[in-house]
């Protein structure tokens, strides 16, 4: 399952939808693909730094593909948007787009780079150039989630740059929950020396490990898109966590603030 938008409401819903569609992008060539991240395909993940930074390369890719795509979507939207109203409100409409268009290519100016820089480090073997960190865990996977994410905020909510600041280049961190042999794990990769990658790490690190499972899965509905869930763990869940899981699907962005682990957990994660 995956929040879709929909003609019954006006914000996003929990909808079923086929597991081609959660699982696959129109990235690398199947040749490429499997020459470039073909261990991760053979073998189940077993924490290896290397495969980590695969991982990392995936996402990069998918990532660079939808940030594309909404820059495209906001530049139609630019053309269409300010029809048929008073000069006032167009010259406001079209500086937020030009805003959004410009803060955006930014972003996929540096995943860019980061995704050139991944790349010659995997076919030159130098994965020394990055950093790694692995939270295994026992349990069901019923919600998965990759992506690279802008170091903002820590998981203490504490802000760590101004976004708005096009003048800084930001530090990305890639994440994912991948499946292991005894159940899954969730990975962090970054670029050697990113402080405030490191630093967002290490909030996480300092979670209780009875709570990592439950903040990490808020997070990942308010922070990403890319994130899927299984219907028979959607029906687990009382009125109260799916409005909660709801809202944050549909926040257009994450403000700071700590996340605070639900009494009844929403995922029962038990991390070695």
């Amino acid at each position: 399952m995956h929040f879709e938008s929909s003609s019954d409401s006006p914000g996003l819903e929990a909808q079923s939808i086929g597991w081609r569609k959660a699982s696959t992008f129109p990235g690398y060539c199947s040749r490429h693909d499997s020459e470039l991240v073909g261990p991760i395909e053979r073998m189940a993940f077993d924490g290896q730094h290397e495969h980590s930074v695969l991982h990392a390369f995936r996402n990069v890719c998918n990532e660079i593909y939808r940030k594309q795509a909404l820059i495209e979507s906001l530049r139609f939207q630019k053309g269409i948007l300010d029809r048929g109203r008073d000069l006032d409100r167009q010259i406001d409409i079209q500086y937020s787009c030009n805003a959004n268009i410009k803060a955006h290519s930014k972003s996929l100016a540096e995943t860019e780079s980061l995704r050139a820089y991944i790349e010659r480090g995997i076919v030159d073997g130098n994965y020394d150039a990055f950093e790694s960190a692995c939270f295994m865990f026992e349990g069901d996977i019923s919600v998965v989630s990759s992506s690279v994410f802008q170091c903002e905020f820590d998981f203490e909510g504490n802000k760590l740059v101004d976004m708005w600041d096009l003048s800084i280049d930001a530090e990305l961190l890639s994440h994912s929950i991948v499946n292991t042999e005894n159940g899954g794990a969730i990975v962090f990769v970054w670029q050697k020396g990113g402080t405030h990658a490191k630093r967002v790490v290490e909030s996480f690190r300092n979670i209780p490990d009875d709570e990592k499972g439950d903040v990490f899965v808020q997070y990942c509905f308010v922070n990403c898109e890319n994130t899927y869930f299984s219907a028979s763990w959607w029906e687990s869940l009382n009125p109260k966590q799916r409005a909660q899981i709801t809202s944050y699907a549909r926040a257009l962005y994450y403000e700071g603030g700590a996340f605070t682990a639900n009494k009844k957990r929403l995922v029962g994660w038990n991390f070695t």
